[in-house]
């Protein structure tokens, strides 16, 4: 017997955080909070990479930004991650 295995489909307006998947209006890209939601899950994979070790670089941090639909979303998540990398380069120094 052949069985088919079927992916679900996400509805096409559904909210771009990537997490919820909630239905928003023909017009809207996200729920309302959820786009500062998506800069976070971003900045949060950001830092978990350098929990794991890995260096961050700029390519990293453009390649992240590049989920993000607006310039305006990507611009908030670039100074955020800067911020982040300054502050992870600070601590490191004061390790040393």
């Amino acid at each position: 017997m052949n069985t088919k295995a079927t992916v679900t489909e996400i509805p096409a307006n559904t909210c771009a955080c990537g997490n919820c998947h909630q239905q928003v209006g023909t017009k809207a890209m996200y729920k309302p909070g959820h786009d500062a939601a998506h800069v976070s899950y971003l900045l949060r994979a950001l830092a978990n990479s350098y929990a794991d070790g890995q260096p961050v670089t700029k390519a990293t941090i453009n390649g992240l930004a590049k989920e993000l639909p607006s310039e305006p979303l990507r611009n908030k998540f670039q100074r955020a991650a800067a911020r982040l990398v300054a502050k992870h380069e600070a601590n490191a120094k004061e390790t040393e």
